[in-house]
């Protein structure tokens, strides 16, 4: 064991190294010197005077520049990139770390590639996000959906859980990889770490969408970050809750069940060859700021959350979603940092009180269902920005709250869907469009969904059925939009029928 003194002088050097940010600051220099560019992008560091570089400022458009010697190249990384993602890594406690410019989706999809070939079975939550769906058919991957925990109190599904994991790796011992969502686009947390035990007991890769857990290795709770819990590969969206620029992701390996040169040729296929070097530097300062920061952060944010969750209770018809709330019911953890607020016992739907917050107090929400809406909360919010949401909330019960409770049986999915082809079967099939009213029993190539959390009521492949067309009447009737792919509105593509 180390004794105090090895263990601070260990520590000193960790935070040397994370306090380092190559690839940004190598950007910085490379923006101040004097730099006549005769390569792309076409508009010279910001050479000409437009409405673009007034809004964004001179340093934003010398900082806009196409890769080179001293910058390197995310493709082949050899000096700063190289050396920006190994900090990464270690921040994350990873063994590899690759920077995405093109979100978590390029990050999902590269997992997907990297693990399964056309065929090969993986194990999926069938609340996966959209690009969950597009990796099957590009993959040709054949899915077996796992169903979630449905919460039909707060409307919204959860995480799946370990005895239907187990009941899926026993029924199909054929299976390749299992994708988990961790944590679920509303917080909750399966028990990660006894479902990669049973996977890896089966020779089953682990591959993780953790868009929205940023944050979660930086939290001083009893929360497990998805490597630390055992996860092979893993994809955080460091853009939603970890501080970078929009469209900046990470990509993490752990362990030896993907050769990290293999997941680098497939992300070299997914990704961009002009990589955005904006979002890659804003990659390397979100990781210092995170490692160096985070935990401090957030611990101070949390006694200001928990008294936030007391007040909207207090005397109100509200219901805050909360770790106990989750633990008790379904048995799975909670992260703190998703604020979501039942909102149905004041006769108001979830889609209206985010107009409401937006349109009347000028908050944006992260998303609506029909019983609650969602903060995300990240070190950046304050007591003040927090004191805000709360007055809103109160202010709205008392001026527009009604004695009356909503209920309906189309705000989560009834059953699951049954899945008749492959997403990629589907997906190359001779289509057709028709009218939505009309498809009950056809096979669906077209994915119906709301955005966010981008989650399809139905996927290329799945039968369209009389539960399907009653939610999306639903979503129509009370959010007003549902995207789907048809050009001519209320119409769906479908899989053509022989004659």
């Amino acid at each position: 064991m180390m004794n105090d003194m090895q263990v601070l002088a260990t520590e000193r050097k960790t935070f040397e190294e994370q306090d380092q940010m190559p690839l940004f600051e190598a950007l910085i220099q490379y923006a101040q010197q004097d730099v006549t560019p005769f390569d792309v992008p076409g508009h010279k560091m910001g050479a000409q005077m437009n409405p673009l570089k007034i809004a964004l400022g001179e340093m934003t458009m010398r900082m806009d520049v196409n890769s080179m010697k001293e910058l390197d190249l995310l493709s082949h990384p050899q000096s700063v990139i190289k050396e920006a993602q190994q900090l990464a890594a270690e921040a994350f406690g990873a063994d590899h770390s690759y920077f995405l410019v093109n979100g978590t989706t390029i990050g999902i999809l590269a997992m997907i590639m990297a693990t399964c070939k056309p065929g090969d079975t993986l194990l999926v939550p069938r609340n996966g996000h959209r690009s969950v769906m597009d990796g099957l058919i590009i993959s040709g991957a054949k899915p077996v959906f796992i169903q979630p925990e449905v919460d039909h109190h707060f409307g919204i599904t959860h995480g799946i859980s370990v005895e239907n994991v187990k009941n899926a790796l026993h029924e199909h011992p054929e299976a390749k990889a299992l994708l988990m969502t961790y944590p679920t686009y509303f917080g909750s947390m399966s028990d990660l770490q006894e479902i990669c035990r049973i996977a890896h007991e089966r020779d089953v890769t682990v591959i993780v969408d953790s868009a929205h857990g940023a944050h979660l290795r930086f939290m001083s709770d009893d929360i497990i970050d998805p490597i630390a819990a055992g996860a092979d590969a893993v994809t955080i969206s460091m853009h939603k809750t970890g501080g970078s620029l929009t469209q900046s992701s990470l990509l993490l390996l752990k362990n030896d069940k993907i050769a990290p040169e293999h997941i680098q040729k497939v992300l070299n296929m997914l990704q961009t060859t002009s990589a955005n070097y904006l979002l890659m530097s804003s990659l390397d300062m979100a990781r210092r700021e995170l490692s160096l920061y985070g935990e401090e952060r957030l611990a101070d944010l949390k006694p200001i959350i928990d008294e936030a969750v007391r007040e909207i209770e207090t005397g109100s018809r509200y219901e805050v979603l909360t770790t106990q709330y989750v633990q008790t019911h379904f048995n799975q953890s909670y992260d703190w940092t998703k604020l979501v607020i039942r909102v149905n016992d004041l006769g108001l739907t979830g889609f209206e009180m985010y107009s409401i917050l937006k349109e009347k107090y000028g908050i944006q929400m992260e998303l609506a269902e029909g019983y609650v809406v969602m903060a995300v909360i990240t070190s950046a919010d304050t007591k003040y920005s927090i004191d805000k949401l709360v007055f809103a909330l109160k202010d709205i019960e008392k001026r527009i709250g009604k004695n009356t409770t909503i209920r309906s049986t189309y705000v989560t999915a009834n059953k699951a869907n049954e899945l008749v082809l492959s997403p990629r079967e589907a997906f190359y099939a001779e289509h057709e469009s028709i009218a939505i009213e009309d498809a009950v029993g056809r096979i669906s190539a077209d994915s119906l969904m709301i955005y966010p959390p981008g989650i399809p009521l139905v996927i290329p492949g799945e039968l369209i059925s009389q539960d399907v067309l009653q939610q999306y009447d639903y979503y129509c009737q009370t959010l007003g939009n549902v995207l789907i792919e048809a050009k001519e509105a209320n119409h769906i593509t479908v899989i053509k029928e022989e004659a």
